[in-house]
């Protein structure tokens, strides 16, 4: 079985740790945030609230003999830089990172990071294509047992911001995009894409997520969008 170290369990960090341990792996999920460890200590082998920039904690949980270590601290980069030179230096054969801007991708690399994602750029090139091509049927490939769906929101999501409902964690879906019908008459909805959190859910809105088949299945579906051509 492999091990997987994630430090920082934010949206993507959280969700990086709970999908490696569906997919069998011994996930150590690591934050200074005692609230994130606890919403996430059920769904992996091993939750812990530490400083990871000590290095005598990274020995402690034996992080230079895992497989790969996922650092997702992206709100302190100091930190994350600093994560990054101490699991390099204890020896961990993969490191992959996230980052936030292209300076900061540059940087990881260069101490030692063996791959670098930013999920945002990435999500929001992949979104502008959708939005040119209004299709996303060469453009993504999903996994088995997983689809891109337009659904309608649960009424328990009326008026709730985003940050408060926690999709991501909570309800297993990744956010894409919202359809929303405008204030004055039009034939045409609004397409608001990638959300912030403080974004509320109306009645009326669409969603379009990706998920798990069985957790889809379990919302009104409004519009299937294929996987494959």
């Amino acid at each position: 079985m492999k091990r997987v170290a994630v430090f920082g369990l934010g949206r993507f960090g959280s969700s990086v740790a709970r999908t490696l341990s569906d997919e069998g792996v011994e996930v150590l999920a690591v934050d200074n945030d005692r609230a994130l460890v606890e919403k996430i200590k059920n769904h992996v082998a091993v939750a812990v609230a530490f400083d990871a920039t000590e290095q005598e904690n990274l020995e402690r949980f034996e992080v230079g003999g895992m497989d790969a270590v996922v650092i997702c601290i992206g709100a302190n980069f100091e930190a994350n830089v600093m994560v990054t030179l101490l699991c390099k230096g204890l020896g961990a054969p993969r490191i992959v990172c996230k980052a936030l801007t292209n300076d900061q991708r540059s940087v990881l690399l260069k101490i030692g990071a063996d791959e670098v994602v930013q999920p945002e750029q990435q999500m929001g090139r992949w979104l502008a294509e959708n939005m040119l091509h209004d299709s996303v049927v060469n453009l993504v490939e999903l996994p088995d047992g997983y689809s891109m769906k337009r659904i309608r929101p649960r009424e328990e999501w009326y008026d709730q911001t985003l940050a408060d409902l926690h999709l991501m964690t909570e309800a297993r879906l990744n956010l894409i995009q919202v359809h929303r019908s405008p204030d004055v008459e039009s034939a045409d909805k609004l397409r608001i894409p990638l959300p912030a959190g403080d974004f509320r859910i109306k009645a009326g809105d669409e969603l379009d997520v990706i998920g798990e088949n069985g957790i889809l299945a379990t919302f009104e579906s409004l519009k299937e969008k294929p996987q494959n051509p």
